[in-house]
């Protein structure tokens, strides 16, 4: 698993490289910014607003947005959204009809918190907020500890995660 925490675009010879390990089982997990906002790269599993969303702004909101419970096909399905992690900013996903299946975690609003794709034999996770706690008291929850056991668990290296591990003889 690799994981990339506010990194804008990539250089063109770091993102050939990448995208090829993820086509050979590769999870790549990001983490959204002020780099990611400006400007993106392919390596990311939907195609994001430029800018993004925070209070006080023209996409904005007037109080700080909650979790909703996370989809049935989700692979954080189970977990119990905390209702105290609340999210300040974020970077929105173009609306498009293959955004449904792509989110993992939403915002009470509807507007995407973590989205994913396969791509060849990997996957590309993408957290709209950042690794700390500058947008989101996520990252210092609980509740994201178990998030990213669950994304671990996904990583094809992890021989089928701690799941498959309890499930085995």
């Amino acid at each position: 698993m690799l994981v990339l925490a506010d990194i804008g675009v990539l250089p063109a010879e770091q993102q050939d490289l990448i995208a090829r390990w993820v086509d050979n089982g590769g999870m790549l997990v990001r983490f959204a910014g002020p780099r990611l906002a400006g400007a993106q790269d392919t390596l990311v599993p939907v195609t994001l607003r430029e800018g993004g969303r925070s209070l006080g702004s023209a996409l904005s909101w007037e109080t700080p947005q909650a979790m909703q419970a996370f989809p049935e096909k989700s692979p954080f399905a189970g977990l119990t959204a905390d209702p105290a992690v609340k999210v300040t900013r974020q970077v929105l996903a173009e609306p498009d009809s293959d955004l449904p299946g792509k989110v993992w975690a939403s915002l009470e609003d509807g507007t995407p918190l973590v989205t994913a794709k396969k791509q060849g034999k990997g996957e590309i996770v993408l957290f709209h907020v950042t690794a700390n706690a500058d947008w989101s008291n996520l990252p210092v929850s609980g509740l994201f500890v178990e998030m990213l056991r669950r994304v671990l668990d996904l990583a094809p290296a992890a021989g089928g995660g701690t799941a498959a591990a309890k499930a085995a003889p």
